[in-house]
């Protein structure tokens, strides 16, 4: 059931994490008391994973309309086309890519408890320590515009993971610019999580 919650459609997701903090909840409360105990996790366990939902759907639907964004396990991904982003063996934002990440700051800067990962990733021509630099000169590019916009530096971790994260095979020109992207990691808040 869980693995249907990446692919769901807004408000599915949200069954989705209802169902699952059920289904903990009431592992948790049959080891606390009983069946009775069962009754009561699975209750309190389908409320915070309806909560983690809902605010997934809300977010998801809020970025989506700037740049693609889904759920993943990790909360959610923003997938920003690094095609749009740079030119080829630059790590100098395009007017386009910055007019996206000024509209993408002014929504993270909304959320302060979010912890947001920056990935950037290369495709395999080049040396290896080459592509690590240019990944990490490319995040460390997005993350000077959101910080711009008013995210904070506490919420912003950045990360140049070179080609060692292809989403595509290397060999055709398809697969390589799918490979050059960068990535927004967004976790949900713990206070979320809870409830």
């Amino acid at each position: 059931m869980l693995g249907a919650g990446g692919c769901a459609t807004p408000g599915k997701r949200t069954a989705t994490g209802a169902a699952a903090g059920g289904i903990v909840g009431a592992g948790a409360g049959a080891v606390a008391g009983g069946w009775k105990g069962a009754a009561v996790g699975a209750a309190a366990g389908a409320a915070v994973g309806a909560g983690v939902g809902n605010y997934l759907d809300k977010r998801a639907q809020e970025l989506d309309k700037v740049a693609e964004t889904r759920k993943t396990d990790r909360g959610l991904l923003v997938n920003l086309d690094s095609e749009l982003l740079f030119e080829t063996n630059s790590a100098v934002l395009t007017d386009q890519a910055v007019s996206q990440l000024t509209q993408l700051g002014d929504i993270l800067s909304k959320y302060p408890d979010d912890r947001i990962t920056i990935e950037g990733h290369t495709d395999s021509r080049g040396t290896e320590p080459y592509n690590e630099a240019l990944s990490l000169r490319r995040a460390e590019a997005v993350q000077r515009v959101l910080r711009g916009r008013g995210v904070d530096d506490r919420q912003m971790m950045v990360l140049g993971q070179g080609e060692t994260q292809p989403v595509a095979p290397n060999d055709t020109p398809d697969g390589r610019s799918a490979n050059r992207r960068v990535e927004l990691h967004i976790d949900v808040p713990q206070a979320t999580r809870r409830g």
